[in-house]
């Protein structure tokens, strides 16, 4: 069985043409010379931790001048909140901290306070203006802009 790939001493080093923090990503993902990339590229690049499509770009750029690799946009599906109302309406995310918030059906969520929502953990002012747009348009609740007092530590 032959081994068709260069010794270690054939292949050309990464060098200088990627940024550090990009050679190093390159590194700790066991890509060490311009032969690696290549093997690697696109689909492995795209799929080692760290490289995002800002880093593979650079990448790109570095080995594959005049190449742009355009991967299939791949959504995950939506999780829907069994037995709400709201699915569809909202986007899922803020489906599922309404829900876990009590609040399910349309005429529970036309009932709550837009203060009261805000209580909901991880349900923010932009999620708010969501809700206001789809279920009370027009309206526009005015965030008190009080200052909240600073988070008091634990005496040791």
């Amino acid at each position: 069985m032959l081994d068709d790939t260069p010794p270690r001493s054939l292949e050309t080093p990464l060098g200088d043409l990627l940024p550090l923090r990009v050679k190093a990503l390159l590194q700790k993902n066991g890509i060490h010379t311009v032969e690696d990339v290549r093997k690697a590229y696109p689909h492995a690049l795209l799929k080692f931790r760290g490289i995002g499509m800002s880093k593979f770009r650079q990448i790109e750029a570095a080995f594959f001048p005049g190449k742009k690799f355009e991967p299939a946009r791949v959504l995950s599906p939506l999780t829907h909140v069994k037995g709400s109302s709201l699915n569809g309406a909202l986007s899922p995310a803020i489906v599922r901290i309404l829900a876990r918030g009590g609040i399910t059906t349309v005429d529970q969520l036309k009932a709550a306070q837009p203060a009261e929502l805000l209580k909901i953990e991880r349900l923010g002012v932009g999620m708010l203006r969501e809700i206001e747009s789809v279920f009370f348009p027009g309206q526009h609740y005015e965030v008190p802009r009080g200052r909240r007092p600073a988070p008091t530590l634990p005496a040791l």
